[in-house]
């Protein structure tokens, strides 16, 4: 492989360790907004008799972002060790 093949998965391990902090980071943003709506502030007849669970939805964008930086940092380690080890 060449040098600008080890470039270009360094390249993708940056993107996406950028695209997991900002999921992440708009996870933390969806959740303060949805929680802290006027709706919610008064509590629901069937959400007491019920007792419903935490809005599961709400933590897609956490879970994307942790695997994102999982594949990020992995393609880091991957692209530096290649690239050292290059002839």
């Amino acid at each position: 492989m060449s040098l600008a093949s080890y470039q270009i998965i360094l390249v993708m391990g940056g993107c996406f360790l950028l695209l997991g902090i900002i999921f992440i980071l708009w996870n933390k943003r969806e959740k303060e907004r949805y929680y802290n709506s006027i709706l919610l502030t008064q509590r629901d007849i069937k959400e007491t008799i019920t007792h419903e669970h935490e809005r599961f939805w709400l933590h897609a964008w956490q879970i994307g972002g942790r695997i994102s930086l999982i594949i990020g940092i992995t393609l880091l380690i991957i692209g530096g060790i290649l690239w050292f080890i290059a002839p």
